[in-house]
Parts: C-alpha cells; sequence; structure tokens
C-alpha cells in the first residue's frame, strides 16, 4: 500500500514538474521598431516591452534593447573600418577566436557568425552579425549581461540578419 502511495505521489509530482517546464517557455511577440531616434537607422523586429538604451560614446554608438527572458540585443554603429565584409568578418572571428573562452564556431556565413564558449564547464553561446551601409557598419551581438542556449542566439541571430 505503503509504495503505490509513493508510486502515486511521484507521478504527480513529475506531471506537475513537466507541466512548470512547459508553462514558462513563451512565445516572443515581436514588432517592427525603427531605431532612428536612438541614432541609428536600422528597423529591427523588438517585443512590445522592451526597453531601449543608447549610449553615445563619440566614435561608436551602443545600442542595448532587453527587458524580455530570451531576448537582449546589443548594437554597435561606428564608422567603418573597411566596406569588405569579408575581410571585418575575418577580423571579427580571431578576435572571438582569440577570446579565453571561444570553444568552437557552429554557423559560419558571409556576414556573421554564431559561436560557442566554455566558461568552466558551462557552455554558453553568442553571435556576431556585421551590416555595412555606406561608411558606417553596424554589429549585432548577444546583450553580455546574460547567457543563452543556442536556440535562444539562434533566434537573435536571425532576427539581426533580418534587420534592415
Amino acid at each position: 500500500m505503503k509504495w503505490a502511495n509513493l508510486t502515486k505521489s511521484l507521478c504527480l509530482i513529475l506531471f506537475c514538474a513537466l507541466i512548470a517546464c512547459q508553462t514558462g517557455q513563451t512565445d516572443l511577440q515581436l514588432q517592427e521598431r525603427d531605431l532612428l531616434e536612438y541614432g541609428i537607422p536600422i528597423t529591427i523586429e523588438v517585443p512590445d516591452s522592451a526597453e531601449i538604451k543608447s549610449m553615445d560614446w563619440g566614435i561608436q554608438k551602443d545600442i542595448s534593447i532587453s527587458g524580455v527572458t530570451g531576448y537582449s540585443l546589443q548594437i554597435f554603429s561606428s564608422k567603418a573600418s573597411t566596406h569588405n565584409l569579408s575581410v571585418a568578418i575575418r577580423d571579427l572571428k580571431q578576435t572571438v577566436e582569440d577570446g579565453v573562452y571561444f570553444s568552437q564556431f557552429t554557423l559560419e556565413e558571409e556576414d556573421g557568425f554564431i559561436f560557442e564558449m566554455m566558461i568552466d564547464t558551462v557552455v554558453n553561446y553568442d553571435f556576431r552579425h556585421l551590416k555595412i551601409q555606406g561608411d558606417n557598419e553596424y554589429l549585432f551581438q548577444a546583450g553580455m549581461s546574460d547567457s543563452f542556449t543556442r536556440e535562444q542566439i539562434e533566434m537573435l541571430y536571425n532576427i539581426a540578419k533580418k534587420a534592415r
């Protein structure tokens, strides 16, 4: 009798845990947002409740979009160091590869890449996506204060790729 009650209790706990895990996942409702009021001529998909902050460092602008779990983007705007996208991406990849926590590239494209970092035994992902428009370059990456799964980074990377 005790084993039957214990088994029923464990099944109930397992069922509740599975439901709790499922309800924690929410689909982001994104809408296009023009970032011109923040100093860069980019339109990007953001959650309605996202917080957008802008810092102008003189030679570079830093736009941070966050406030929603799973969505944290940083966009750096500056004068283009080169108009050759392949050279700029090669330089970005080298900078990332030289990082202490770099593990491997998981996706490489002509205008960006996704990479894995290993911090102790914890795996984290990030990306870089570069747009060159006129004399300016726009570097997209994940927010620096968060850690992301590969799926979250792939979503953010695709949002950055669709930015115009």
